[in-house]
């Protein structure tokens, strides 16, 4: 469970409830650590901008590259 009640999106400016819907829509439900980076919106836009740095640089082929953000998850310990 977080220390931190993730925020909604009617508790945060448009712009950040946008990059919240956006999140959601793409794993099928709200992301708890974008609810808590919300209190943080750069910490949040910075997140999202690493997040697809990867599929963006078009270094990688798509399979390497999902491997990879697979292994980082692992050692970070990502529970997801």
């Amino acid at each position: 469970m977080a220390r931190l009640r993730p925020l909604g999106n009617d508790e945060v400016s448009p712009n950040v409830a946008a990059r919240l819907e956006a999140a959601a829509k793409i794993f099928g439900a709200p992301l708890i650590p974008a609810g808590i980076q919300a209190y943080c919106p750069p910490i949040l836009e910075a997140g999202q901008a690493l997040g697809v740095a990867p599929a963006l640089s078009g270094k990688l082929p798509p399979m390497v590259r999902s491997l990879v953000c697979l292994r980082a998850a692992q050692m970070a310990g990502c529970p997801f």
